[in-house]
């Protein structure tokens, strides 16, 4: 009989098995080898875990809120004007020379733009006044209709404080007035025109009602103006108060 050569145990299993015998040169590597993967996987757990650092947008990235258009607050009075048309009604009171037609009833308009920061500009305007007297005894005896009708174009400077709807202002400068007196008696009728450069000056307060309304009330004077009836010259200055309801653009 052949002699078999006695294998290991390990042998014996792998004959058994089908399977190839395990190499014995790497007995020796297997166990250094399990112990380097052991100490990695064991250092590997013991590493302390990696913050998270919080992301945020950087300043260039993060949206910025566009800027959108809004209409004037219905009390910002702050944007200057382009110009102011005002008509105006009051109470004219002459000199006793022109009794018993001195005191006309007066209206006019008038134009004005405040130019310089909102505190100076210029005027100009138109003004008339007229009254009437049924049954006057008049200067040369007798008696008839009397009436006073008088016309006046005027241009100056102006100026004007306040920030919000009131506005204070004053104005001045040199004014045409023209004045016509009318006497009817009997059937007869006698006329007598004259016409004086003088000066004017007016100081009133403007109420803004809106940015498009406005009222006003407001004293005026003429200065060195004159008025002839048959030859006689008397002064034809006057005082006046007057209100006012106009537009704003």
């Amino acid at each position: 009989t052949s002699s078999r050569a006695r294998g290991s145990p390990q042998d014996a299993r792998s004959e058994l098995l089908g399977t190839a015998p395990p190499d014995p040169m790497l007995g020796p590597l297997r166990t250094p080898a399990a112990c380097a993967l052991a100490a990695l996987l064991a250092g590997c757990a013991a590493a302390p875990p990696h913050p998270r650092v919080p992301v945020s947008l950087s300043a260039a990235a993060q949206p910025t809120a566009q800027p959108t258009a809004q209409s004037p607050a219905p009390g910002d009075y702050s944007r200057p004007t382009s110009g102011r048309l005002t008509f105006t009604f009051g109470q004219r009171q002459l000199d006793g020379d022109f009794a018993p037609t001195d005191e006309p009833q007066a209206f006019g308009v008038e134009f004005s733009r405040v130019t310089s920061g909102n505190t100076l500009g210029f005027e100009l305007g138109l003004q008339f006044a007229d009254d009437r007297v049924r049954g006057a005894r008049l200067s040369g005896g007798g008696i008839g209709n009397l009436e006073l009708f008088q016309s006046e174009f005027y241009a100056g400077l102006r100026a004007q404080a306040g920030a919000g709807p009131l506005h204070p202002y004053l104005g001045a400068g040199a004014t045409w007035v023209t004045s016509e007196t009318r006497v009817s008696s009997g059937g007869l009728q006698a006329r007598e025109s004259s016409g004086d450069l003088g000066a004017y000056g007016h100081a009133g307060l403007l109420f803004e009602v809106s940015r498009s309304v406005h009222l006003s009330i407001e004293g005026r004077m003429t200065f060195f103006t004159d008025h002839s009836i048959d030859g006689t010259s008397f002064d034809s200055d006057y005082s006046q108060v007057t209100i006012g309801v106009g537009a704003t653009y």
